[in-house]
């Protein structure tokens, strides 16, 4: 299959290369296939997530642990259930980025993080029950921090 991603161009992909993330994203619940592209090979740091029934949508996703290692996501049963698992330890998780042209202006969402079954490619947006963890967290102040 292919499609002219947002930030790659044109691209060959596979079925089971996709994501079907359960109810979409916050803001985009009819939009549930996607294509997860890395902008660097065998690296997940950064990770431009390609909507596949609308070429101009696309997401950029960061590991979040790179970033904030002391993040500590945590689902319910029911959400690891959802996912098609029992076990944590199968599930990945990753956070949406707004990018600006100063990184430190640039923010992340570690409350509402993409939680990702990458042994079934179920994925489902989440929202942590974990007050210190905000919708808008900027990445110049993550780094004062470190």
């Amino acid at each position: 299959m292919n499609i002219n991603a947002k930030y790659f161009g044109p691209i060959s992909y596979e079925k089971k290369e996709t994501i079907h993330i359960i109810n979409g994203l916050i803001g985009f619940e009819s939009h549930t296939e996607y294509l997860p592209i890395s902008f660097q090979e065998d690296d997940d740091s950064m990770i431009s997530l390609q909507c596949l029934d609308d070429e101009a949508l696309s997401f950029i996703l960061l590991n979040p642990f790179g970033i904030f290692p002391d993040y500590d996501p945590v689902l319910p049963k029911y959400e690891l259930e959802e996912l098609g698992t029992d076990s944590a330890d199968d599930i990945s998780f990753y956070v949406i980025g707004v990018i600006r042209d100063s990184v430190a202006e640039s923010t992340i969402n570690l409350k509402a993080p993409l939680a990702v079954n990458a042994l079934n490619r179920r994925a489902k947006q989440v929202i942590l029950d974990h007050p210190e963890y905000t919708f808008r967290h900027f990445l110049g102040d993550m780094r004062k921090e470190g």
